[in-house]
């Protein structure tokens, strides 16, 4: 079977559907990865073009900006209708053209999408090929209003100018948020659940990393898109710090390691590291509430400490909040001292060490990468 995997070229959005595109390869299937820069051919399998040469996130991102003024990227509401402009309306405009000639160059027999790459969805759906969205988070109901605009958007791509319903995921929603962390959130229609995996480039860890531990041992991240917040980074280090801990800080691949000043010895920064690798090493996460990064942590059982910045990581921390598998501070709460207690109290042999651990063993009998790979046809 042809499978193409598509998303927007974002580590949060490429890295989570990874595992299961191996598999799909590993199984016999001939995939391929639809994505752009920087990805294109630096993938473990075969990667086309999903964008015009040249596109960017950030072109786009301006672009939105600038056919939607006013909007209040700062709030999280404002964010969330940013994101339903950027990934409803600006987005699928690039995408779904040039993937209409791919997919009907290709003739794949499935396509899976990365849920907010909602172009990859419009033209699988306009050619009659099956397209299952891949989850990467619990913000569904977003999700959904996201797809009703694409679809309407760009309805003139149907023959008859009606659009299917992509919204209700008709080819399936494989979802690796464990059900127990949406509480009162509903759940996407067609759900196949499936266990999240981490996947990453690789990459040299760091020695305090490699060998006996001397003591615990903290991991820190704003992700690879931390929305400018060095200040809250560098806050997050040094209180962390200030414990008996080893300190491991990812800056970021783009980031600049020397905007964050001097810092104790106990700290060790990179701009990136594997983080499955680092997860199941450290015995704390202090992270802006990416969706993988919060799957990751729970992947591993490793309490988290979540500071959110932008995009879904204030319903991220709300979820980790609420679950119980750690805490949560907002800009607004990172008083003097507040996130050195907090991570005082997720060092210890808490609750959330143990509700984080009672994840880790929900998680991992939920369905893996191999078996889904085995049912896809």
């Amino acid at each position: 079977m042809r499978i193409v995997f598509s998303s927007p070229p974002s580590y949060g959005h490429i890295y989570p559907f990874l595992p299961l595109a191996l598999a799909c390869a590993d199984a016999g299937h001939d995939v391929s990865v639809a994505t752009a820069e920087p990805f294109l051919d630096r993938l473990p399998v075969p990667t086309v073009r999903s964008m015009p040469a040249g596109t960017t996130l950030k072109q786009l991102r301006d672009r939105t900006l600038h056919n939607h003024p006013g909007l209040q990227t700062w709030t999280v509401e404002g964010m969330y209708r940013f994101g339903g402009w950027m990934f409803g309306e600006t987005l699928p405009r690039v995408v779904a053209p040039v993937l209409l000639d791919e997919f009907a160059r290709a003739k794949p027999d499935l396509v899976v999408y990365e849920c907010c790459d909602i172009g990859a969805a419009v033209a699988a759906d306009v050619l009659g090929i099956r397209a299952v969205a891949y989850g990467i988070g619990a913000a569904t109901d977003f999700f959904h209003g996201w797809h009703r605009l694409a679809a309407q958007d760009q309805r003139n791509l149907w023959p008859d100018g009606e659009p299917g319903d992509i919204a209700s995921y008709p080819g399936g929603y494989l979802d690796p948020v464990p059900a127990s962390l949406y509480g009162e959130l509903p759940l996407p229609p067609n759900r196949m659940a499936i266990r999240a995996t981490s996947w990453s480039e690789p990459a040299d860890l760091p020695a305090v990393l490699t060998g006996t531990a001397r003591r615990q041992r903290a991991y820190l991240t704003l992700g690879t898109m931390s929305f400018g917040a060095v200040d809250v980074l560098r806050r997050a280090i040094l209180e962390t710090a200030a414990h008996d801990v080893d300190v491991v800080v990812a800056a970021g691949p783009d980031g600049d390691p020397s905007l964050l000043g001097e810092l104790p010895a106990n700290v060790h920064v990179a701009r990136f590291l594997p983080q499955p690798d680092v997860l199941a090493r450290v015995d704390l996460i202090v992270h802006h509430g990416g969706a993988g990064t919060m799957l990751g942590a729970l992947e591993h059982g490793v309490p988290q400490l979540v500071l959110p910045q932008g995009a879904d990581q204030p319903l991220n921390a709300e979820l980790v909040a609420q679950s119980g598998a750690g805490r949560r501070l907002t800009n607004e709460e990172q008083t003097p001292g507040a996130i050195g207690a907090a991570v005082e109290a997720l060092l210890a042999d808490g609750p959330e060490r143990e509700t984080a651990k009672q994840y880790a063993w929900e998680m991992s009998a939920l369905p893996g990468p191999e078996e889904l790979a085995a049912g896809l046809g």
